[in-house]
């Protein structure tokens, strides 16, 4: 084969190739969005039925001050703990009471 011939061939290979290519990265594209959209969609289903969390304790100096439980304990309740308070003597009243079981009401060990 001559170096014009082999040269053609590569430009056709360059042009086949590069219509496949975008034709996947189509096929991929429509793919990613549609496990975006069932992701989604299965993520708004947990959220629903995920009970909603209400305070469980209650900053004594200024009660518009909350935590449900979740997440990081805030600083008001970190500073009160340090000071050698304990954890029940915030809870809201009314709110179940895991106290002697080691668990917070989340089912998380505490330290």
């Amino acid at each position: 084969m001559s170096v014009d011939a082999l040269w053609q061939l590569h430009e056709e290979l360059r042009i086949v190739l590069a219509a496949k290519m975008a034709a996947q990265r189509q096929d991929m594209d429509d793919r990613l969005r549609d496990l975006e959209q069932f992701s989604a969609a299965s993520q708004r289903a947990v959220t629903a039925l995920r009970p909603k969390a209400g305070p469980f304790y209650r900053n004594p100096d200024q009660p518009s001050q909350v935590w449900s439980g979740r997440g990081l304990r805030p600083r008001w309740l970190v500073f009160q703990l340090a000071s050698g308070r304990k954890l029940d003597e915030f809870r809201v009243e009314g709110q179940p009471c895991m106290s002697g079981t080691g668990n917070d009401p989340h089912g998380q060990i505490s330290a």
